[in-house]
């Protein structure tokens, strides 16, 4: 019965992150992107399969990633960002405005697992 309802409570998960229209990825401890949704895929023009697996910093390419990266200050810290504004490169090389928000995210025990941020793409807020 638990399984099912985990399997149940993760399908609606993924049905969820699969239908907003911010981009949401997630990490590793070794800053590997682990899940990467669709409005992620549409926001930086590159697909999931391109996307997975690889270190985030090499897909998003962000004003923020060198020097000030937020989901990393979040991981050190355990405090969340929210709503920063940064710039990403997509796949076209078009520098496009996003506003990020950053959470650590932890097992069912407690550990720390990676970090996962959520983005907006501003050029489409009015």
């Amino acid at each position: 019965m638990k399984k099912d309802l985990k399997r149940s409570l993760g399908a609606k998960t993924n049905a969820i992150l699969e239908s907003i229209s911010d981009g949401v990825f997630t990490v590793d401890p070794a800053w590997n992107i682990t899940s990467f949704n669709r409005a992620a895929e549409t926001i930086t023009g590159i697909p999931r399969r391109e996307a997975l697996g690889k270190p985030c910093s090499d897909v998003f390419r962000a004003s923020m990633c060198e020097a000030d990266c937020a989901l990393r200050h979040t991981l050190k810290t355990g405090k969340p960002t929210i709503n920063l504004p940064a710039f990403i490169v997509d796949a076209k090389g078009r520098r496009i405005p996003i506003s990020v928000s950053t959470a650590v995210l932890k097992d069912e025990k407690g550990r720390v697992v990676g970090g996962a941020e959520t983005f907006r793409d501003l050029s489409l807020v009015d």
